[in-house]
């Protein structure tokens, strides 16, 4: 373990930086090292029994806090948020509105937002949940309750080690708990799932919220974005739809955020030097989930199809990171035999089909893709000889030469790559 010393003279290097980046008048500079110096303190805080030098610890932090405030407000960034009531989620309805929650379009002006066309409508509060957060309407970015709750992990074919561990770090008795914070051990509240298009991704995060929402017992609010939908050609706009996003989530007790195509918005900073926008977009990102703005109570979920374009600094804070395979020939037979069922002839073997579309390399999507197929050579022989009424083999061959797999290789070489790197076995 690294020595209390030690970690007090990285603090007071980051502190030193934040100060100087300050003098220049360089507050997004500023910053990450503010924050960094607030996560150091912190630690130093949790490993010094002094009362007296505890007490200066807080003092300080609360220095940070206002210099970060001070940046934000330069920037014209909302101040942070240090304490704000959040709705419960011990309750059997649906989500109820916090006091002193989100706050709402004065008059009911409509809400601005990016800027996509036909989606700045007025917030609705007609499920109890304050949508406008710093005068963006966030019903144009997600769906509320945007899942499908009878999706449990026993829908999940496969993937066993890793269902058992997000249980392993998400489902704790309160002893378990009261013994992580006891020993100063954070909860993990950043998950990435990645892998090829179209393997199931949303399907296990879903199944994942509602695991969570069986377990503890609470109605538990899942909210659903694509990354793309954040974007905005305005300058500072997508920061600002990042921002008001993750605000948005204090309202409750606990809450899940799932956010597709992360890469959209997580790109490397290096890697992007062509954009002017990668870099202030990571750090807000950054912030949210690691700074003075980050909601503890917040379970993130990110899932994207190129891991390996992420920044760093974002792959460093996701654990665990879990890839969601391409479905073996078990997982395929379960999805043809449920979708097709008693559609399929007596002499027609699944079993053999599931294990060339395994070899194909099928997706789910592709493997849904071409059930539709099927269904529909099924239809047009009906509708030419209505004593047709069964899948034979030559429908399931024939469309099985108009859908191919859409597995690209130099995807999986890059994701086989990544994995060697970063998975965490």
């Amino acid at each position: 373990m690294e020595s209390i010393n030690s970690v007090k003279n990285r603090f007071l290097a980051e502190k030193k930086e934040a100060e100087y980046r300050l003098t220049v008048k360089d507050y997004q500079g500023a910053m990450p090292h503010l924050e960094k110096a607030a996560e150091l303190l912190g630690e130093v805080y949790r490993r010094d029994i002094n009362v007296q030098r505890r007490e200066q610890y807080k003092r300080i932090r609360e220095e940070l806090r206002d210099k970060y405030d001070e940046c934000k407000q330069e920037l014209g960034m909302a101040p942070s948020s240090s304490s704000k009531p959040r709705q419960s989620t011990q309750r059997p309805a649906g989500p109820r509105p916090a006091a002193g929650g989100a706050s709402q379009a004065k008059g009911g002006a409509p809400a601005k937002g990016g800027d996509q066309k036909g989606k700045g409508k007025q917030a609705e509060e007609d499920d109890g949940i304050n949508y406008v957060v710093n005068g963006i309407d966030l019903k144009q970015f997600l769906a509320s309750e945007s899942r499908e709750k009878d999706v449990m992990f026993d829908d999940v074919i496969g993937m066993e080690r890793e269902k058992r561990t997000v249980k392993g770090e998400l489902f704790l008795s309160e002893e378990e708990k009261a013994y992580k914070a006891q020993i100063g051990l954070k909860n993990k509240n950043f998950i990435l799932l990645y892998g090829l298009p179209g393997t199931g991704k949303t399907y296990f995060a879903m199944a994942l919220s509602n695991e969570l929402r069986e377990f503890s017992g609470e109605d538990i609010p899942f909210f659903s974005v694509v990354c793309t939908h954040l974007k905005s050609s305005h300058v500072g706009q997508t920061e600002n739809n990042i921002i008001a996003l993750f605000e948005f989530t204090k309202q409750f007790d606990r809450c899940v955020l799932f956010m597709d195509e992360f890469d959209a918005i997580g790109q490397s900073r290096q890697k992007n030097s062509g954009d002017p926008t990668a870099v202030t977009v990571v750090n807000t990102l950054l912030t949210q989930l690691g700074g003075f703005d980050s909601n503890p109570n917040l379970l993130f979920i990110a899932a994207t199809n190129c891991p390996y374009n992420l920044d760093g600094a974002l792959l460093s804070r996701a654990s665990p990171k879990i890839e969601v395979p391409l479905p073996g020939a078990e997982v395929l037979y379960g999805t043809l035999k449920r979708k097709l069922g008693d559609l399929v002839a007596p002499d027609v073997d699944l079993s053999a089909v599931a294990n060339r579309l395994a070899k194909s390399k099928f997706s789910n999507r592709d493997a849904s893709n071409l059930i539709d197929e099927i269904k529909r050579k099924l239809f047009e022989a009906h509708r030419a000889d209505d004593m047709i009424d069964k899948v034979d083999t030559s429908m399931i061959t024939t469309a099985l030469k108009e859908v191919k797999s859409s597995v690209k290789r130099d995807e999986e070489i890059a994701l086989e790559e990544f994995k060697a790197q970063f998975a965490e076995n």
